[in-house]
């Protein structure tokens, strides 16, 4: 079935857009995961990104007339994938999951319940997500909620402050307006929550106070992101700077970049690069500062071990 070949059957409130590619055991998990929601009136869109026989394969054995499989000639890379899967939608509301992580069964329940509630279709729904790591705790993320009148942008940029892909929840209109970017291979949701929030004055956010998704963190912690050099984690910054705070953008700095510019061993230069551009074109804090100069001094795994101890709360639950 090609793009925008879905059936004509009567449209179902939700749509789920899973983007996958050669990764069928993990992708099962996640379309498990979506079809066993109690929110049942669903289509739930696999878009294979390329020529993929066997997770078309594994995906056929599921016998739901609510899955849908959509496979790419070529691949588009994951970020026109969803959009792909976007515009095939029939759906009034579009969830978005990564084949690598999986929901709670209520997730397209509440999250749909909470849109109702608010009355508008110009709304973004999200949760916090529930982070599994091979022999640690699991953890809750983001760590805290926006603050009464605090901007997005310095939220986000705020360590461990951000929400995830799977979390999304809005209208397909939205997903219309504000598509994702799919000349980008890094930053993919953070560039679109980031645009989708300083687009439309009129914006409502929603968060869900409880952990709706499970990510599933790489055993060997190494993600498209986390393999981006730090001199292109700093023009997306640059590129998009206009939509935070000059408070954000130092905090993004402090806490996308410089960890990052220690691992390429950018050595002084680097950390002359970023300070010069905190103090230009942001705001830092003497925290920030110090911080940026700490994390030129303290090595990567103990800036992981003050993470995991500190800024990571537990999770305890009986839910798998």
């Amino acid at each position: 079935m090609g793009e925008g070949q879905l059936n004509t059957q009567s449209s179902p409130r939700i749509s789920v857009v899973i983007p996958t590619r050669s990764r069928p055991t993990l992708v099962q998990r996640a379309v498990t995961s979506a079809l066993g929601q109690t929110e049942r009136d669903i289509e739930v869109i696999v878009i294979v990104d390329g020529p993929d026989e066997q997770t078309i394969k594994e995906l056929s054995r599921i016998a739901d007339p609510r899955l849908v499989t959509v496979p790419l000639k070529q691949s588009v890379g994951g970020a026109e994938a969803r959009n792909v899967g976007i515009r095939c939608a029939s759906g009034t509301w579009i969830a978005l999951l990564d084949d690598d992580d999986e929901w709670f069964p209520k997730k397209l329940e509440i999250q749909y319940l909470a849109a109702l509630e608010n009355g508008s279709a110009d709304v973004v729904v999200t949760s916090k997500y529930l982070v599994r790591r091979t022999g640690k705790p699991e953890a809750i993320r983001p760590r805290r909620l926006p603050k009464a009148q605090e901007s997005i942008s310095e939220y986000m940029f705020e360590y461990l402050c951000y929400f995830q892909t799977s979390t999304y929840f809005c209208s397909k209109s939205l997903f219309l307006k504000v598509p994702f970017r799919k000349e980008l291979t890094c930053f993919q949701d953070i560039d679109w929550f980031l645009r989708v929030m300083t687009t439309d004055d009129g914006l409502q956010l929603v968060i869900i106070p409880e952990p709706l998704a499970i990510y599933y963190e790489p055993e060997d912690r190494v993600t498209i992101t986390s393999n981006l050099g730090w001199k292109k984690r700093l023009a997306w910054g640059q590129d998009n700077r206009n939509r935070m705070t000059r408070k954000a953008y130092s905090r993004f700095i402090v806490g996308s970049c410089v960890g990052r510019a220690v691992q390429d061993k950018a050595g002084l230069p680097g950390l002359v690069t970023l300070l010069r551009e905190s103090v230009s074109h942001g705001a830092p804090s003497l925290s920030n500062l110090l911080l940026m100069l700490g994390m030129f001094i303290v090595t990567p795994s103990f800036r992981r071990t003050i993470r995991d101890t500190f800024f990571l709360p537990h999770y305890k639950s009986s839910r798998s």
